[in-house]
């Protein structure tokens, strides 16, 4: 008989859609939820044929009849609730980023580490189709080592939960940055191999943000807008922009552009629906660009990935040690934006 991996989901806002990521898998029984809001709870235990609901996290980990957790939860309830699953004997499927600063980061990985159990940060750019495929193009060498690299995630105007804790540092760590850069420097890494950065330079801004909140007397004590320049220890640079409000183009964009010694690749996304991915070459002395048609249906979402890797024991993707080295890149950012220079990072 196939074992069937029961799973709780924590925070049911984006949690929501873990649930339905969840229920693709053959071998996954989401069997509890968990919000301070009851109605959200109960709701999504109707939809979904839920067992169990509850809106007390410690409740859930007495009561629930759980193998895994997603937690899907504010930044600052990252680490306790971690560390409460961890003392539970659950395996792990956390929203990133991985905690508030690698200091709360390097607690969690020494935990992890000594639990056994599976852990993994929710680092979804990994999993989109175009990302994998951009992956294993570098991966096969084809385009030459990558040395350097543009990303940026923007929006015109979208402040999530204006006045709450996305804009209340204490609670979220900073903005756009620790919210959508977090996205972004982690798929970097990852598809240039996981390089460790050596030093940070960036500056932040927050002209539209702090405006809008003086003018509706909301709390907002973060960045709009965030740009570093990373280097990293194997000489190659990225530089990264992340946005909530910004006078540009009203589509959000995400975009990746790297370069190899042989050759590039370029990824655009409008508005999470239309796609551009171009992939640059020298052939016979003439610059070309090819665009893939259609990308294979086998690339594992998440959650299935996340639930494979408890199936087969074996290490999942977006670990532990990845969580910490990106905190190293978002410490290092907020310190060099607050210092107005460039920051070298710290491993002891």
């Amino acid at each position: 008989m196939s074992k069937t991996i029961r799973i709780g989901v924590v925070g049911l806002g984006m949690g929501r859609i873990h649930i339905q990521k969840y229920l693709t898998h053959p071998q996954v029984k989401v069997q509890a939820v968990c919000d301070a809001d009851a109605a959200l709870a109960e709701k999504n235990a109707k939809e979904y044929g839920i067992p169990q609901v509850f809106t007390s996290y410690e409740t859930f980990l007495k009561e629930a009849e759980v193998d895994a957790v997603s937690l899907v939860v504010p930044n600052f309830l990252h680490h306790g609730m971690v560390m409460g699953a961890l003392d539970r004997g659950l395996h792990i499927l956390c929203e990133k980023p991985m905690a508030l600063n690698t200091a709360e980061a390097l607690e969690m990985q020494a935990r992890v580490k000594e639990s056994g159990l599976k852990f993994m940060i929710h680092f979804n750019q990994r999993f989109r189709a175009e990302h994998q495929y951009m992956r294993r193009m570098i991966a096969s060498g084809d385009l030459g080592p990558i040395y350097y690299g543009v990303a940026s995630w923007r929006r015109m105007r979208y402040i999530p939960r204006f006045g709450g804790w996305f804009t209340d540092k204490p609670r979220s760590g900073g903005g756009p940055l620790i919210d959508l850069g977090v996205h972004m420097l982690d798929l970097t890494r990852w598809i240039m191999g996981r390089p460790k950065v050596v030093s940070v330079s960036a500056s932040t801004y927050n002209h539209i943000g702090g405006r809008l909140a003086r003018e509706q007397g909301k709390t907002f004590n973060v960045e709009d807008l965030a740009s570093a320049f990373i280097r990293f220890d194997t000489g190659a640079t990225l530089q990264l922009e992340a946005s909530w409000a910004l006078n540009f183009e009203p589509r959000e964009r995400i975009a990746l552009e790297l370069s190899g010694t042989m050759g590039g690749l370029s990824s655009v996304v409008y508005d999470y629906k239309e796609t551009h991915l171009g992939v640059f070459r020298e052939i016979d002395g003439v610059m070309t660009r090819t665009e893939p048609i259609r990308f294979p249906l086998e690339y594992e979402n998440a959650q299935q990935h996340f639930v494979n890797s408890i199936l087969n024991d074996t290490e999942p993707d977006a670990t532990a040690e990845d969580g910490v080295e990106i905190m190293r890149i978002l410490d290092a950012a907020y310190e060099s934006a607050g210092r107005g220079r460039e920051v070298e990072v710290c491993r002891d």
